[in-house]
């Protein structure tokens, strides 16, 4: 049996599984069944700065709380998962667990992230996770003008409290490794890739567009984790549609210090948590490892292009090694063709 714990935003994990903000996470009875069947951490389903506007009746000309907007939180039954009902299964769950309890908050207002990360850090919340996004349809707001209100946004909640800041980030932004850097140097302790939205579709009979729950996508999840890894002084955790041991096992090798699950729990229920710790420690143990943080980032970009001469150790990194193997493929063609007719 291999030792299987890490450290991820300077928390001691008893292994590299948590359960992702979800649904799932909002009672405390779901925590200590995530607990008993073998996750590390939870993170808490997220808070919208809406509902503590709502909650504290704030619905003013101050802050206009659009029709719209309550009808969705009303609709998806996120009111009954008010503020002050989430800093109680906080509380609550402290007292019944001893794996790490993180907290999730999104807001829109920038001046709302610190005073609201405050108040989940007073609730006993072992770190907060900024799920810091806003849809992009401005046409006079440039990229660095959002990355650059991300930046504020952390720095402002780290300034806020004491305890370790993360963010979990979409996966269409333009110059990763750098927004990485930046909001590292901000305070961020962590970053989670990625961020998996809603997606949009069509209805031609209706002629109506409508969302459905979107997917993670394990490829860019290794490719990013495996870029960034042991090159940013922040921890990086993968989000994207782990179901299996062996999809674990690799989002390790590449660097990933913590790897976030919820679809799984979905389909196989908190049970299937013990299958995947079990079947990465069997994995380990079958390859000679005896901790995981022998495995840690083994396979990241940075460790490759460090323990070996040859240069294409790392080029299932980059999208140009495509047009590589292309064009090396329609040489030998072109060759075995001269050969023939000759």
């Amino acid at each position: 049996m291999a030792d299987l714990r890490t450290q991820y935003l300077g928390l001691e994990l008893k292994n590299p599984i948590i359960v992702s903000s979800c649904d799932l996470t909002s009672s405390v009875d779901n925590i200590v069944k995530a607990e008993e069947a073998g996750a590390a951490a939870v993170v808490l389903k997220s808070i919208f700065e809406e509902q503590f506007l709502l909650e504290g009746g704030i619905d003013s000309a101050e802050r206009i709380i659009f029709p719209e907007a309550r009808d969705y939180l009303q609709s998806r039954g996120l009111l009954s998962y008010a503020p002050g009902e989430m800093l109680r299964v906080i509380e609550n769950a402290k007292k019944r667990v001893s794996i790490p309890v993180i907290a999730s908050l999104n807001c829109q207002t920038a001046g709302l992230w610190p005073e609201l990360a405050r108040q989940l850090a007073s609730s006993g919340a072992d770190a907060i996770e900024l799920n810091i996004y806003t849809l992009p349809v401005d046409l006079e707001t440039s990229s660095q003008v959002i990355e650059k209100r991300m930046e504020d946004i952390v720095s402002a909640s780290r300034q806020a409290v004491d305890i370790p800041v993360a963010v979990k980030l979409p996966f269409q932004i333009t110059a990763l490794p750098h927004l990485v850097y930046r909001l590292q140097q901000a305070g961020a302790k962590g970053v989670v890739l990625f961020n998996w939205f809603l997606e949009s579709e069509v209805n031609l009979s209706r002629r109506q567009v409508h969302y459905f729950r979107g997917h993670g996508q394990l490829s860019q999840v290794l490719r990013w984790v495996g870029l960034l890894a042991k090159r940013v002084k922040c921890d990086l955790a993968a989000s994207g549609g782990v179901t299996t041991p062996e999809a674990a096992i690799k989002l390790i090798l590449v660097g990933a210090k913590a790897i976030q699950v919820c679809r799984l729990v979905y389909e196989r229920g908190f049970l299937g948590l013990r299958s995947l710790v079990d079947g990465v420690d069997r994995w380990l143990t079958s390859q000679g490892y005896t901790r995981l943080a022998e495995a840690e980032g083994e396979l990241s970009w940075k460790e490759l292009s460090l323990s070996y001469t040859d240069p294409q150790a790392a080029s299932g990194y980059f999208r140009v090694q495509y047009m590589k193997a292309y064009a090396g493929a329609a040489e030998k063609k072109k060759k075995r063709d001269n050969e023939e007719e000759s």
